[in-house]
């Protein structure tokens, strides 16, 4: 028997000091938000458009040519890696109306020129003035302007696949290509699913972030703003709209609108009236993604992913978990697919810096790998070993009387020392989250929701309760229980990443934690992207704080739902 404790204790040693290597590997995940992943897996797929002419008027009566233009820029998004790209039929309107048009355009901005400089004279220029002049003067295009400026700045002309109508005229939307391959793309989602307060992204190029005082670099940094669906409407040709509550402006036309799951729900594609001459924000329109779905068929566009988005957030996940080597191989990857893609190269410079800083933990895995399968051998041999040792040792039984059968021993599980709180004080708690709940979920693992569900109404006590229980009182979970025990369990979206799950997109995929901490039950938010809150949305987000009997949780500034503490 003292052969078989000395093996089971070196056994115990053994499978103690492997536990420690896990918490190192694990801790390597960085924490990275809902909203910056989705920003880092949208941002390259955005483009900048500018469309326009450029000529001269001579002007007979003075013997003179004046330079003029006419144009605009707005925003659109790779739909298709052969380079088709979605944004609003107004923002290509020019390319679309042709040369002639553009001639008058470019006399327009020419007699706006004369009524400019005549009122510093006080004077002024009449209709009959506008036709003599415009029989006198001969309109010359010397250059048309359609590109697409790509992040990193490069400039391709475009050509328009298929096209609708400008704003109050049909559906405002444009399908054009340019000659790229393997392009980023944004998946186009279902606008008919879209409800009442779901939270949206837009992003684009508007004119209002092109400051002079902001480096020339900057004007190729597409701006990110975020808001709700406001309304559900209709154009005036019957087509579905949506309301949004995102800043935008002039340059934002064109630009996509993503719900959480990073997928196009529309176009950005025109702003409410202004109010005695200002814009209004928080009123701005979207053309719905069901009409886009519309055009990207008729252009022949596929709106499939390639190997550059599979790659970059391959890519992306490796270097979030500080696996920078596998991940500089996945970027270099993206870089020769698509030159063009504007975060990798920043990416390799970062993940090369971090490699020679000796900050990769990619080489950790095979570690733990060759340490288990040790640990493993020696586990199976020592059982085994005991194995034959007992029945070496056991002896036949003499006739008549009883076998020796020793008593098992006894063991309580032991509970791990929790300090208590001072008394009287409910401070919000400093120490990190124990890394056991920081670990992402295996790859097609469920979490086990038997251990935490209860099927116990509010009212009825539980035995297993030690730390108290949380009754949702508002939401999908309305009068469900649910025990809080010292490993606690995640509340979110998404089914993978929590073991409470609310399906609503207002709510984070792992959205905060219920446990125990320091001896009390508590709840700590997970990076949430709409917060969590205590008793009131306007008490402010919370971060980790303990509970008290009878505190109020609610989920999601939007109030998705509440859930009462009960100890």
């Amino acid at each position: 028997m003292r052969k078989l404790f000395v093996l089971a204790f070196a056994l115990l040693l053994i499978a103690g000091s492997v536990c420690l290597i896990p918490r190192q590997i694990v801790n390597a995940q960085q924490k990275v938000s809902d909203g910056q992943r989705l920003a880092m897996f949208s941002k390259p797929s955005v483009v900048r458009i500018i469309d326009g002419y450029i000529g001269k008027v001579f002007w007979s009566r003075t013997n003179q040519s004046y330079d003029v233009s006419y144009g605009g820029s707005g925003s659109g998004s790779f739909i298709d890696p052969s380079g088709y790209i979605a944004t609003n039929a107004h923002v290509t309107s020019v390319t679309k109306d042709g040369e002639d048009k553009a001639r008058e355009k470019l006399f327009v901005q020419f007699i706006q020129l004369l009524q400019q400089a005549l009122q510093k004279q006080g004077r002024s220029l009449s209709r009959d003035d506008v036709s003599t002049i415009a029989n006198e003067v001969r309109v010359q295009v010397t250059n048309h302007i359609h590109n697409v400026i790509l992040p990193d700045g490069s400039s391709f002309p475009f050509e328009i696949k298929s096209f609708g109508a400008p704003v109050g005229e049909g559906k405002d939307i444009s399908i054009i290509k340019i000659e790229v391959k393997n392009a980023p793309v944004l998946k186009i989602g279902d606008s008919d699913k879209v409800q009442l307060q779901d939270h949206i992204t837009v992003l684009g190029y508007p004119g209002a972030a092109d400051t002079d005082l902001l480096a020339a670099k900057s004007a190729l940094e597409a701006s990110i703003t975020d808001g709700k669906v406001s309304a559900k409407k209709n154009a005036q040709d019957g087509s579905p709209i949506l309301q949004v509550s995102a800043p935008s402006t002039h340059g934002n036309s064109g630009g996509p609108v993503l719900n959480d799951n990073g997928e196009i729900v529309g176009l950005l594609t025109f702003r409410g009236d202004t109010v005695n001459g200002q814009e209004v924000q928080g009123f701005n329109f979207v053309v719905a993604s069901s009409t886009l779905k519309e055009f990207v068929k008729q252009a022949g566009a596929t709106n499939e992913e390639g190997l550059v988005d599979k790659r970059y957030r391959e890519g992306l996940e490796l270097y979030w978990k500080e696996y920078y080597k596998p991940a500089l191989e996945k970027f270099e990857e993206v870089r020769r697919l698509f030159p063009q893609h504007s975060e990798v190269t920043k990416l390799i410079t970062v993940t090369q810096q971090s490699i020679s800083e000796g900050k990769d933990k990619s080489g950790t895995s095979w570690v733990l790998l060759l340490i288990l399968g040790v640990v493993g051998i020696l586990v199976i041999g020592g059982g085994v070993a005991a194995v034959l040792l007992l029945k070496k040792k056991k002896a036949p039984a003499v006739a008549g009387s009883q076998p020796y059968a020793p008593r098992p021993p006894q063991f309580q599980p032991q509970q791990p020392f929790q300090p208590q709180p001072p008394q009287g004080q409910r401070p919000p708690m400093q120490q990190p989250m124990p890394p056991q709940f920081q670990q992402p979920m295996p790859a097609g693992s469920q979490p086990a929701r038997t251990v935490i569900l209860s099927s116990q109404s509010p009212g009825q006590p539980s035995a297993t309760s030690a730390f108290g229980a949380i009754v949702w009182q508002t939401g999908p979970l309305t009068g469900r229980r649910f025990d809080i025990t010292p490993q606690g369990f995640f509340i979110g979206r998404d089914g993978n990443a929590a073991q409470v799950v609310i399906e609503d997109p207002r709510v984070s995929s792992r959205h905060a934690w219920v446990g125990v901490r320091n001896g009390r039950a508590a709840i700590v938010d997970s990076g949430s992207t709409n917060g969590t809150f205590l008793n009131s949305v306007a008490s402010g987000r919370i971060q980790e704080i303990s509970l008290n009997p009878g505190d109020t949780i609610i989920i999601s500034e939007a109030d998705v739902a509440r859930f009462t503490y009960q100890n």
